[in-house]
């Protein structure tokens, strides 16, 4: 009797050594950690949305957050109830949670400081084009003027070369007649 006693506590002891096995329908700890973190990311967003208005924005991110994990509300709720009766091995939970989410907001400021400076990159080339494009329109418009002073010029001298030839000619003409009168 005394030994079946005995067996009957040592069964009772590592039963209850063997807490960590999870119940049917209770996410695993790992999956769990997954979920919380998602959902806390929805919990943050929903947090700058108008409750009243984007009440069916709200459910539907929720739901996505399930989907994605492939669990329901149900089973996220019973998890969370699961390990809320255990406070140390939640705040472990929390503990990698929250570095995830710490991980998470790195490299998001890393993604936004990279979009900025590709945009600041994209904003310097494109001054760099109206510069040049302004450049060229300026040496346009200054080669045209010189096109339009040497034109000018050209003009100018053909016009006196034309009018000296004339003058020649008129001389000419008039020299012949005086010539014959004398």
């Amino acid at each position: 009797m005394r030994s079946s006693l005995a067996l009957f506590f040592l069964f009772i002891f590592f039963s209850g050594c063997t807490r960590d096995k999870v119940p049917a329908g209770v996410l695993a700890e790992g999956k769990m950690i997954e979920v919380l973190t998602d959902v806390h990311l929805a919990d943050g967003y929903t947090s700058t949305l108008d409750s009243y208005n984007d009440s069916t924005k709200i459910v539907q991110l929720y739901k996505a957050v399930y989907k994605k994990h492939g669990i329901d509300s149900m089973q996220f709720k019973k998890s969370l109830e699961y390990y809320s009766k255990s406070p140390k091995k939640l705040q472990l939970m929390y503990k990698q949670i929250d570095e995830q989410l710490v991980k998470l907001q790195k490299s998001e400021e890393k993604r936004e400081q990279q979009r900025l400076k590709d945009e600041q990159r994209k904003e310097k080339l494109r001054l760099e084009l109206l510069k040049k494009k302004e450049k060229l329109k300026r040496d346009s418009l200054k080669r045209d003027s010189l096109k339009k002073i040497t034109l000018k010029r050209d003009s100018l001298k053909r016009d006196s070369v034309k009018k000296a030839e004339l003058k020649k000619e008129e001389r000419k003409r008039n020299d012949i007649p005086a010539k014959r009168n004398r």
